[in-house]
């Protein structure tokens, strides 16, 4: 029996929840001056940092809500 069709299994989900982490972590790192290619308007700024670390602490959120469903 599959899991496929209930709301908390969509792969949809899954996929988000990764690319809002990962997309979090690319802005946290311009937001502390590590990553500095393509000379980007975040780079340097504290405040990406912070914006950064709230979209990997949703998506791990997000992950884990998704997994326990």
């Amino acid at each position: 029996m599959s899991d496929e069709g209930t709301p908390g299994h969509s792969p949809l989900r899954r996929v988000l929840a990764v690319g809002m982490a990962l997309a979090g972590g690319v802005w946290m790192l311009q937001g502390l001056g590590i990553l500095t290619a393509g000379g980007s308007f975040m780079i340097g700024d504290p405040k990406w940092t912070a914006i950064g670390a709230v979209f990997v602490g949703a998506g791990i959120l997000l992950a884990l809500r998704t997994r326990r469903q």
